[in-house]
C-alpha cells in the first residue's frame, strides 16, 4: 500500500503514482503493437541478435566499422517471450572487411553454414546490422 505525507501530495507524488499505473496497466498492449510496428520489431531483433553475439561472447560493437550482423530469423515462431530472451541458433559477422555489401555476403555466409549445420529449418538468415545501424525488414504479413 502506498502512503503518501501531504508534503507529496502537495508536490503531485499522487499524480505520479497514477501515471506510473497507468503506464504498467498499457505495457501488454504495446508489447502486442511490436508486431503492427517494424521498426519497433526491427529494434527487439537487434536486441536479440547483440545478445547472442554475447552469449557467444563475441563482441559486435568491438568490430571494425564496415561490419554487419545477419540472424536466422524465425519469423512464425516470434513472440514477446522470444525477443526477450532468445539466442539466435544461427548468425553470421565479419571480422574485417573493405565494404558494407562484403559484410553482408561474409555475414550472410556465415549463417548459412550454421544454419545448415544445426539442420534449421525454420528460420531464414537476413541482416539486422549493418555498421550499427538496424537494417531488418520485417515481412508485411508479420505486421497483420
Amino acid at each position: 500500500m502506498l502512503r503518501f505525507s501531504s508534503k507529496c501530495a502537495a508536490y503531485g507524488c499522487i499524480a505520479l503514482a497514477v501515471t506510473i499505473v497507468a503506464l504498467s496497466l498499457a505495457r501488454p498492449a504495446a508489447a502486442a503493437d511490436d508486431y503492427a510496428n517494424g521498426s519497433a520489431l526491427a529494434q527487439r531483433l537487434s536486441m536479440a541478435f547483440y545478445r547472442s553475439m554475447t552469449h557467444w561472447k563475441y563482441d559486435y560493437a568491438s568490430l571494425p566499422d564496415q561490419k554487419a550482423g545477419v540472424a536466422c530469423i524465425p519469423w512464425a515462431r516470434l513472440d514477446t517471450a522470444y525477443l526477450d530472451n532468445a539466442v539466435f541458433e544461427a548468425f553470421g559477422f565479419p571480422y574485417s572487411v573493405a565494404e558494407d555489401e562484403m559484410a553482408i555476403r561474409i555475414a550472410t555466409q556465415g549463417c548459412d553454414r550454421m544454419k545448415r549445420h544445426y539442420k534449421l529449418t525454420d528460420c531464414d538468415c537476413e541482416p539486422v546490422l549493418i555498421g550499427s545501424e538496424v537494417a531488418v525488414t520485417v515481412p508485411e504479413q508479420i505486421g497483420e
